[in-house]
């Protein structure tokens, strides 16, 4: 089988959407939470969590109600988990606390870099980002105390081709995840600091 200069063209960025390396980094001010606070009068929680992405500012909805399911239930895994609560919905409205919370995702990406990263084999890098945006409206119902948490964090991605020596390999998706994992652990130490979980 022959080969023309398309075909070897064609076979190298394929190669090199194989071979380049990739990988993420944390990108943001918020530190992992190593323990919760001990609370010994536990509260009953109610969560409702909305969330909408942005692509280089426009909106991209394509995700919207996956990643708000996902979202919304990692929250309330991570209210139970804490043990600082005795009940944690998102359906029963009648709670101690509840809280309403929105996540904006604001990717920016470049088609063009991404293109010519590829077509250089990755020895142009290429770089994306995802910053988190959560902002948490937190009602006591029995006191009436309310305050307003905003927490914001992210991930960087570098595409590059000798990235893998310089750095080991990390997922996106698993640093996605532990960004948004901070989100919650940081949103819920919020909770506790400004007294609405004591």
């Amino acid at each position: 089988m022959k080969f023309n200069k398309l075909h070897i063209i064609a076979l190298a960025v394929g190669l090199a959407f194989l071979t380049g390396c990739a990988a993420s980094f944390k990108a943001g001010e918020l530190d992992p939470v190593p323990d919760y606070p001990t609370v010994l009068n536990k509260k009953t929680v109610f969560v409702d969590l909305a969330f909408s992405g942005k692509l280089n500012g426009e909106p991209w909805t394509n995700n919207d109600q996956q990643n708000q399911a996902y979202l919304e239930e990692q929250l309330i895994r991570k209210l139970e988990s804490s043990g600082m609560f005795s009940l944690v919905s998102d359906g029963l409205k009648t709670t101690d606390i509840q809280i309403y919370a929105a996540v904006i995702n604001e990717k920016e990406k470049s088609s063009s870099n991404m293109t010519l990263s590829a077509l250089t084999l990755f020895l142009y890098p290429n770089t994306e980002t995802d910053t988190f945006r959560l902002l948490a409206k937190v009602t006591n119902t029995r006191t009436g105390k309310k305050t307003t948490i905003q927490l914001e964090d992210g991930v960087i991605r570098r595409q590059q081709l000798l990235l893998g020596l310089l750095a080991p390999f990390k997922s996106h998706i698993d640093e996605l995840e532990k960004c948004t994992e901070r989100l919650m652990d940081n949103l819920i130490l919020e909770i506790h600091k400004a007294g609405l979980a004591n």
